[in-house]
């Protein structure tokens, strides 16, 4: 698999590499989903107190940023360019990652009780007769 396959591959591909691939390729896939993993939206862009935003140059971006980089599209219009960025989606990845890893899978444990039973025991209830006092 090439380098640029990786960038053009989708989460259902991913996870038949991760699967049923050679072990250069799973680890090439999961390089890749942990690099969308860790990456952060600071990576890529950068902003002031005062709201504007402003891209960072391809040059500066880290390795890591420019794989979790899905699409950038760039709109001129009259009060300036309009920038969109899209980033590979974050969670599907860590989740794909999570589940190859086996953090997803439910653990067997024999030695747990199927229904866990909860007793309440209230207070005791206790009655008081009150007399009316004959005096009064």
């Amino acid at each position: 698999m090439k380098e640029n396959d990786l960038n053009k591959i989708t989460i259902r591909r991913a996870r038949q590499l991760l699967d049923k691939g050679s072990e250069e390729e799973k680890n090439k896939v999961k390089q890749e989903l942990e690099a969308i993993g860790a990456s952060e939206i600071t990576d890529v862009l950068s902003w002031n107190d005062k709201g504007q935003v402003s891209m960072n140059s391809s040059e500066s971006l880290s390795h890591r940023a420019r794989k979790a980089i899905k699409k950038v599209k760039s709109t001129p219009t009259q009060y300036g360019t309009s920038l969109e960025v899209e980033m590979h989606d974050k969670l599907s990845a860590l989740r794909l990652l999570a589940k190859h890893s086996g953090l997803l899978e439910v653990q067997e444990d024999n030695n747990r009780p199927a229904v866990i039973g909860i007793n309440l025991k209230g207070p005791e209830v206790a009655t008081i007769k009150v007399k009316k006092n004959e005096e009064e």
